[in-house]
């Protein structure tokens, strides 16, 4: 991996945890069952991506081409380093590692949402 995206991965981390507050995971119950966990991990991260998908729609309509084009461009290098970040963390942790790896997704969906929004 080149330090250039070394770099840039470090610099989106680091902007997750200044935002980390407005966007805190819901799923910390009593409950010591995995599935239940981990479906309101799921739960949670399928209402955060369906949020990020609207927005992006909602400003990828309203931007000239040339914009819209560097938007699309955007999002694909995003989406490319949520998922190195989110299944390095997977892959790095035993069985509790799927709440990790669905935090990390959590996390990075919610500070793409803060990102179009100030777009």
């Amino acid at each position: 991996m080149s330090i250039f995206w070394c770099f840039s991965a470090l610099g989106i981390l680091s902007c997750c945890i200044v935002y980390a507050g407005e966007y805190q995971t819901k799923c910390i119950s009593d409950s010591t069952q995995h599935n239940e966990i981990l479906a309101c991990y799921m739960e949670e991260f399928e209402q955060a991506d369906q949020k990020l998908n609207q927005i992006y729609q909602v400003k990828i309509y309203s931007l000239s081409a040339i914009k819209a084009n560097a938007l699309r461009e955007s999002q694909r290098h995003w989406l490319h380093l949520k998922e190195q970040a989110c299944i390095a963390d997977e892959q790095n942790y035993g069985r509790e590692s799927h709440f990790d790896a669905m935090q990390c997704e959590i996390d990075w969906v919610s500070e793409r949402i803060l990102f179009l929004e100030k777009q």
